[in-house]
Order: C-alpha cells, then structure tokens, then sequence
C-alpha cells in the first residue's frame, strides 16, 4: 500500500524536486492491516531498519486489453540485508527514504527489546524470568522473551540502566508504545518509569484489554510529564528504565515483554515519511533468528 505521503513524495521524485537516491526498510512486528485510504504514517511497531542495498525493476505482462494490446504490471524492487545478530517476526514492512531535510533530535526511538535478563534487576538485585520461544509462546523480538510476576493484590517491578536520552522534546502527542504477552486476565496495570535518579520519575500506565495473548499497546505521552516522582525527575537525562506489573486481587500474573519505543507523531518533514507499508501473512511472514543473515526484497507495485 502506497501512503499518501508516499504518493506526494513519489510525484516530487519524478519531478526532479526529491532524491530517492537512499532507502531504507523498516522491520515491524504489528498485524493491524494497512489502510486501504493509505493513512499509515509509520509502523505499527518497528524495531529495526536496513539500508535498501539494490534496486530494481519487474515487469511482467498480465494480460491484454479489449484491443488485443498487452498489459503490464511495473513493480519497483527493492532488497536489503537483515545482518545475523538480529532476531525477530517480522510481520510489516515499510520503505522509508533515509535522508531528511531538518534534523530532529527527538525522533522516533526503540528504547529496549527485552532478550537479555541479566541487565535488568528488582530492588533486591534478582533478575527476571526468561522464556525461550516455542510453539505456544513466541518472541516477536530477539530469541527470547522476560517475564514479569507479580502476586495478588501486589506489584512487581524490574529496572534497567540505559544509556542517557533526553525526554524533554517530545510532546504531548507524541507516544509510548510497549509490546507484551498476557498470560492470564489478572493483570490491572503496566506502569513504565523513566528515572533520572534512583527516586526521581516520570511514569505511564498501560490498562490492558481483557483476554490473553500478543498485545501492542500505545498511549500519548500526555500525562507523562505530569506523573512524576515526589521531586521531578530531570527530563533531559533518563539513566533508567522500569517497568512494574501490578496484578489483581484474583490472583497473580505473568506477563512477558517483548520491545518498548517512542513514537514522534507530531514533526511533519516534507522529504521524510513512510513511502509504502506491507503486512506480511501465512508464508511471507519473516522469522529471522540469530546466527544468519537473510536477503529480503520488498516489490512496490505502481499503478500505471
């Protein structure tokens, strides 16, 4: 599906106005659809990019027309390199170009996946639980999943240290998107913390839907900036990361994380956007695991 952006940025392209000479494709791990209007205007939840390595064209003649004359379908094809360390269920897909022409320190940013457990750590220094992908529970994100648990009535929290990032430019309407697995209907809330000290934060709850499986969940960041820590945290250097799961009075939970990130939804760059999203079904869903690289191709079909 070509967005809107996309079919302006193509047009300025033939004009002469835009280069294209750079790409990039954008790996996600969303099922939603793509919008038939071409209203996308980013991933569903993307967790890593590849440069466009080699571009070319497909032309295959479909058919003939009332007069006899041939019909051809002309696709653009574009192929990237997934390197081996990355791991993941890759079932969206999005052409980007790779330049812009403002720079935006507060870009939409992949904050941390969550394969490793030994980074992260509660208040007694235990580290939380890891899940090996099987057939029943599948890490859309690296090769593995981390769990949370959390008894009854009470909440579990776990914490890891980043490097420093500034919050302070994103806005309101911006947004927090987390991708988690629900266990069980006992979980009341999922509330992310950015710390700048060891008792200065910001927080966002998460309320998840009823029911249990795979779940990607955004909320603006409207409250952020306002849910904080007795003393406010500075916005301009968050040295940690935490993550709390609060279970209900009906009995413990589990719930398994897959990747967290920021999403800029209000900064408008003429010469940058989503161009094309595809999600991927059945046998073209990738489910790329560590260790090899793998060769994609991404075929945008223009309509003339």
């Amino acid at each position: 599906m070509i967005t809107k952006f996309g079919k302006r940025f193509l047009t300025n392209h033939l004009a002469g106005n835009i280069s294209f000479t750079n790409r990039e494709l954008a790996l996600g791990i969303d099922s939603t659809a793509a919008n038939i209007k071409g209203n996308d205007t980013r991933l569903g939840f993307e967790f890593y990019r590849v440069p466009v390595t080699l571009g070319s064209i497909d032309i295959v003649q479909t058919g003939v027309d009332g007069d006899g004359d041939p019909v051809f379908s002309y696709t653009a094809v574009y192929q990237g390199t997934v390197p081996q360390d990355i791991a993941g269920v890759a079932t969206e897909i999005g052409l980007y170009p790779s330049q812009r022409t403002s720079a935006n320190i507060f870009d939409s940013k992949f904050v941390t996946s969550f394969d490793n457990n030994l980074p992260w750590t509660d208040s007694l220094g235990a580290n939380p639980g890891v899940q090996l992908s099987n057939q029943s529970i599948t890490a859309r994100i690296g090769d593995n999943l981390l769990y949370w648990e959390a008894l009854a009535s009470a909440s579990k929290e776990y914490s890891v240290t980043v490097e420093p990032f500034d919050l302070s430019g994103y806005g309101i309407n911006d947004s927090l998107s987390i991708a988690y697995r629900k266990a069980d209907n006992n979980v009341n809330k999922i509330r992310v913390k950015f710390y700048s000290s060891a008792t200065q934060y910001c927080y966002l709850d998460f309320t998840p839907t009823s029911g249990t499986g795979d779940r990607i969940q955004s909320e603006n960041l409207s409250t952020l900036f306002t849910n904080t820590s007795a003393t406010p945290p500075d916005f301009t250097s968050i040295i940690k990361i935490g993550i709390e799961v609060t279970a209900g009075s009906g009995g413990g939970s589990v719930v398994y994380f897959d990747g967290l990130r920021i999403n800029d939804e209000d900064t408008f760059d003429p010469s940058y956007g989503l161009i094309s999203r595809s999600v991927l079904t059945g046998n073209d869903i990738l489910y790329k695991t560590s260790g090899r690289q793998v060769d994609i191709e991404y075929k945008l079909q223009l309509g003339f």
